[in-house]
């Protein structure tokens, strides 16, 4: 893990915060070290690095979480074996829509 560059470490954890793929929220502001990002996914992933890929393993089972691999050839980011966008994903607005009419609040 200690070969991928802070800006994608902190371009995954943004995508582990919109998916809600890991709780405990990990925090990823700019004043944080990349040691101490690292760590953080230290507590809930192992990496296995072979032929320029980091593969990230769960250290506890996680039902909905894609396999998850970085290429460092290509700086790249897979999901389930496919090539994603990481960078420009997690920093694309949020996407809502608003609909005219009743809502109902339940508590």
């Amino acid at each position: 893990m200690k070969s991928i560059s802070k800006p994608h470490l902190v371009d995954l954890l943004r995508m582990f915060d919109q998916n809600r793929w890991i709780t405990p929220r990990i925090r990823y502001a700019s004043v944080r070290s990349k040691g101490e990002l690292l760590e953080d996914l230290s507590r809930h992933f192992k990496s296995f690095s072979y032929d320029n890929v980091v593969t990230f393993v769960p250290r506890y089972r996680i039902d909905f979480l894609p396999k998850l691999e970085y290429n460092l050839k290509e700086r790249a980011y897979y999901l389930d074996g496919q090539k994603k966008d990481f960078p420009r994903e997690s920093r694309s607005p949020p996407k809502f829509v608003v609909h005219k009419g009743p809502v109902t609040l339940t508590f």
